[in-house]
């Protein structure tokens, strides 16, 4: 059941410091039929396989934040790990986090496809992984909670239930804004960090 609360008048606090600030716009898309396939979606393919890695395996995932960024996100630096050659310690944008949690998910549904020898152990550590990836993207979600409006509709008259459907415009991050900053900041996925000790090592990420 929906509930629908009718104060409109709560504005939100202060938003908290971000790492970079990007543009907006209004977008009209949305995932509402099940027989309308994006570049991301439907069953294995090159394509779908290929966009997926675009877009997170290839793009720039992390970057070397410096002192002040770390501060100014409540993040403490005596225990954050240093990339070697920078001024900086390894970061990456929450969403690139969220991401990596949906292509694991998808990964998954098609195993039989990308992953054709697990074994038990292989798979139990993927059920521990994906039930972190669950919750992941249930707290986004919720925080980040979509406003706008889904209404139904008949697609004929012998229909056992109506259909989704949607018309409403939403506010969405211009994402190239998002990738071309990741991408100026970006570091390599097999980094040289330096541990505790003070050694580096190079560490596939």
């Amino acid at each position: 059941m929906f509930h629908f609360g009718t104060d409109l008048a709560k504005n939100p606090p202060s938003a908290p410091w971000k790492p970079l600030s990007v543009g907006y716009v209004l977008s009209e898309e949305h995932s509402v039929d099940h027989d309308k396939y994006s570049r991301f979606s439907g069953s294995p393919t090159h394509e779908n396989t290929k966009a997926w890695e675009d877009l997170i395996q290839r793009k720039p995932t992390f970057f070397a934040a410096t002192d002040h960024e770390l501060r100014a996100g409540g993040e403490t630096i005596d225990d954050a790990v240093r990339v070697a050659d920078t001024d900086g310690y390894l970061a990456a944008l929450g969403v690139y986090h969220e991401l990596h949690c949906l292509r694991q998910l998808r990964l998954h549904l098609y195993r039989d496809v990308y992953f054709t020898n697990l074994t038990e152990a292989n798979l139990q550590w993927f059920y521990d992984h994906l039930d972190h990836c669950i919750e992941t993207l249930r707290i986004s979600i919720m925080c980040q909670a979509d406003l706008s409006l889904y209404t139904f509709k008949w697609d004929s008259n012998d229909e056992y239930r109506p259909h989704a459907k949607s018309n409403s415009k939403r506010m969405c991050v211009n994402w190239d804004e998002v990738e071309r900053w990741s991408s100026e900041r970006k570091v390599s996925l097999w980094p040289r960090l330096i541990r505790k000790g003070g050694s580096s090592e190079k560490i596939h990420l």
